[in-house]
C-alpha cells in the first residue's frame, strides 16, 4: 500500500514539474492600469463580428440548439465541404475527378493532387448525408416568423458547379441563388469557395489560379446581375503557401470583381507537444497580435482597402483553458478596435468539436463504432462561457473611445485590454486581464477620475491551464464588488463593469432633438432634416452593424434604402454639435 502511494505522489510530482508551465512574460509587481475615457467620440458597434459557425439543423435536438444560439449569422455549408455541396441535393459530393494535375510553386511545378477528404465525401454521398438546408430553410422561416426577419446567412459558394466553361453564365451558381431566395432566405453575402489555396480543396474544373479567378469573376459578375448589393469574397492566404506563394498576388491583380476578402486564422500550440510547449500558452494570451498578423502581412498587403470576412478563426493551447478563452476574449477586442479592416467574424466552431462551445462525449454507434457527440444537459466549456460574456458586453451597443495605460506583455499587446460600450442607457467597461497578478484599475472620464458607483462582475482563473464546465443556464459571471471603492481586476479574468454614475459628454449620444426624420416609420424612403442648418456626416447601419449608406448632410437630405427588407435601422449623424443616434422604421 505504502509502495502505491509513494508511486501515486512521484508521478503526480512529476506530472507537474514536466508539464505545469510558468507566467510566460515578465511584468513589474504591484503594476496598476487606468482607462482615459473620450465619451465625445464614439460609433456603433458591429454585431456580425459575433457570428458563429453553427452546422447540422435537421433533428429536433440539433434545432434547439440553433434557437437556443439565436446566432447572430450563420455560415452555410462551412469548411473544407463547401467546395463539394451539391445543392441540389443537399449533399457533399466530388466534382470532376479524384485526382488532377496542377501547377505548383514559382517554377510552376506539374504535381498531381489527390482531392481532400475523398474517403469522407463519397461516404456522405453514397449514404444520401444530408447538409441540412431544408432544416435552416425551417428555422429561418420562424426566426422571420417571430422577429419579423431570417439569419443573416454568411454563403459559401461551391467554384466547380459551373463546369470548365467560365463563359456559360454560371447556370447552377444562379440556379441556387434562386433556389435560396425562394425558400426565404437573404442572399447578401457570399465566400467564392472556402480555402482554395490549398490544392485539394480545388478540383480537376478549377485545378489552378488562373482557372479560379475565371470562375470567380463569371460567378462575381452573374450574382450581381441579379442583385447588385450582393458582397462577394475571395480566399486569401494567411501565411505563406508551398503550394502557391503567388496565390495572394495573383488573385488581387485585380481588384475589381470582388468586394472583400477571406481570411481563415488559427493561433496557437499545444502545450503537450514538446516541440512547442514553451511558446504554447504565450502565443494564447497575445493571440491579438497573431490576428492580427495573419491579416496585415499577407492580405492587406495586397488589399489594403479591402474588409476581412474572417469566417474560420480559433485559439487554443491544448483545449477549452483559461488562457484560450482570455486570448479569444481579447481578439473579439481587438476586432471592436478595428471595424474598419474587420466586416464579419465567425468563431469557429459551435456544434463541431475544434474549439467547441459545448462539452462533447463519445458513445457507442449501433455498428459498435465509437463517435462523438454534443453532451446532454448541456455544458458550456470556457470558450461557451466567454462567448456568453462577449456577447452581452458587445451586442448593440455604442463603443467609446478610450486608452488603457498599462504595461506589455510584448510589443502591441498590452497586459490589460477593455472596450467602453453604452448599452440600454448604461456605460460599462469591458476588460480583460491578461496578466497573473491582480491589477487595480482607475477610470478617468474626459480627463476627470471617476469616483462613482460601480457593478463589477467577473470570471477569474487561478491557472492558466484550468479549464471549466458549467450548465448552459449558469451565469459564467461572478460579483467581484459593488459600491463606490476601488476597483481591482482578478488575475486572468474577463471582467464587466458597471459605471453606475457615469456623466458622458453631452456631444456623445444626445442632440436627438436637432435632427428631424420623416415618415418614421416608412416604406425605405424618408427625408433627414438638421435643425442647426450646419453640415453634418451621416452613417446608416443595418440592424446588425452593416453599413449601408453614408454621405453629407446640409440641411435636407432624402434618403432611399434601396429596396432593403422591412426591419429597424440605424441613423448615426455626427458633426460639431457632436455624434447622435436615431432608429428609423421601415414597414
Amino acid at each position: 500500500m505504502l509502495n502505491k502511494l509513494f508511486v501515486f505522489c512521484f508521478t503526480m510530482l512529476m506530472s507537474t514539474m514536466f508539464f505545469a508551465q510558468d507566467y510566460p512574460f515578465s511584468l513589474p509587481s504591484g503594476m496598476e492600469a487606468t482607462i482615459n475615457i473620450t465619451s465625445s467620440s464614439k460609433e456603433v458597434y458591429n454585431n456580425l463580428l459575433l457570428g458563429t459557425n453553427t452546422h447540422h439543423f435537421s433533428t429536433t435536438t440539433e434545432k434547439n440548439l440553433i434557437n437556443k444560439l439565436e446566432p447572430i449569422t450563420i455560415r452555410f455549408p462551412h469548411g473544407l465541404w463547401a467546395n463539394w455541396y451539391d445543392w441540389r441535393r443537399d449533399v457533399t459530393r466530388l466534382f470532376g475527378t479524384e485526382s488532377f494535375e496542377y501547377k505548383q510553386g514559382t517554377n510552376e511545378t506539374i504535381k498531381t493532387k489527390t482531392v481532400d477528404k475523398l474517403a469522407n465525401i463519397k461516404i456522405f454521398d453514397t449514404n444520401n448525408i444530408k447538409v441540412g438546408i431544408d432544416g435552416l430553410t425551417s428555422l429561418n422561416a420562424t426566426r422571420e416568423s417571430n422577429t419579423g426577419k431570417g439569419f443573416d446567412m454568411m454563403w459559401t459558394f461551391n467554384m466547380s458547379a459551373d463546369g470548365i466553361d467560365f463563359n456559360n453564365g454560371c447556370p447552377e451558381t444562379i440556379a441556387r441563388y434562386d433556389d435560396l431566395i425562394a425558400r426565404g432566405f437573404e442572399v447578401k453575402a457570399v465566400e467564392m469557395g472556402n480555402e482554395c489555396f490549398y490544392p485539394g480543396q480545388r478540383s480537376s474544373i478549377i485545378p489552378n489560379a488562373e482557372d479560379y479567378i475565371a470562375r470567380a469573376k463569371a460567378m462575381s459578375a452573374a450574382l450581381k446581375a441579379k442583385d447588385s448589393n450582393i458582397k462577394v469574397s475571395i480566399p486569401l492566404l494567411r501565411r505563406d503557401n508551398w503550394a502557391n506563394p503567388n496565390w495572394n498576388t495573383d488573385l488581387t491583380e485585380d481588384l475589381t470583381y470582388f468586394d472583400a476578402v477571406t481570411v481563415h486564422t488559427y493561433v496557437g500550440s499545444d502545450p503537450d507537444d514538446a516541440t512547442n510547449s514553451d511558446e504554447a500558452y504565450g502565443t494564447a494570451l497575445t493571440a491579438r497580435k497573431h490576428l492580427g498578423n495573419s491579416i496585415y502581412d499577407y492580405a492587406h498587403q495586397v488589399t489594403p482597402n479591402k474588409p476581412i470576412w474572417l469566417t474560420e478563426w480559433g485559439v487554443k493551447s491544448g483545449g477549452p483553458n483559461a488562457v484560450s478563452a482570455l486570448g479569444m476574449v481579447d481578439c473579439y477586442i481587438f476586432m471592436s478596435e478595428n471595424q474598419d479592416v474587420f466586416e464579419r467574424a465567425n468563431w469557429f466552431s459551435v456544434n463541431g468539436q475544434l474549439n467547441s462551445h459545448y462539452v462533447w462525449e463519445t458513445y457507442i454507434s449501433p455498428s459498435g463504432v465509437e463517435r462523438p457527440r454534443i453532451k446532454y444537459p448541456l455544458e458550456k466549456t470556457l470558450f461557451g462561457s466567454a462567448y456568453e460574456i462577449i456577447r452581452l458586453a458587445l451586442e448593440n451597443t455604442t463603443l467609446v473611445e478610450s486608452n488603457i495605460q498599462v504595461p506589455n506583455l510584448v510589443d502591441g499587446v498590452k497586459a490589460v485590454n477593455a472596450r467602453v460600450v453604452v448599452k440600454d442607457g448604461k456605460t460599462s467597461v469591458f476588460v480583460v486581464n491578461l496578466s497573473n497578478q491582480d491589477v487595480p484599475f482607475n477610470v478617468n472620464i474626459d480627463g476627470a477620475a471617476y469616483t462613482g458607483s460601480t457593478v463589477h462582475k467577473a470570471m477569474s482563473f487561478n491557472s492558466m491551464d484550468e479549464e471549466r464546465a458549467i450548465g448552459i443556464d449558469v451565469d459564467p459571471l461572478s460579483l467581484v464588488s459593488q459600491g463606490s471603492g476601488a476597483i481591482t481586476l482578478p488575475k486572468f479574468s474577463i471582467n464587466i463593469i458597471e459605471l453606475t454614475n457615469a456623466l458622458l459628454s453631452t456631444s456623445e449620444i444626445t442632440k436627438q432633438e436637432e435632427v428631424s426624420i420623416y415618415p418614421n416609420p416608412n416604406q425605405g424612403t424618408f427625408k433627414i432634416k438638421l435643425k442647426h442648418g450646419k453640415s453634418v456626416k451621416y452613417s446608416i447601419y443595418s440592424a446588425n452593424g452593416v453599413e449601408l449608406q453614408k454621405g453629407n448632410i446640409e440641411s435636407t437630405k432624402e434618403i432611399n434604402l434601396n429596396h432593403n427588407q422591412t426591419g429597424i435601422y440605424i441613423l448615426k449623424v455626427e458633426g460639431n454639435q457632436g455624434v447622435s443616434t436615431h432608429k428609423i422604421v421601415v414597414k
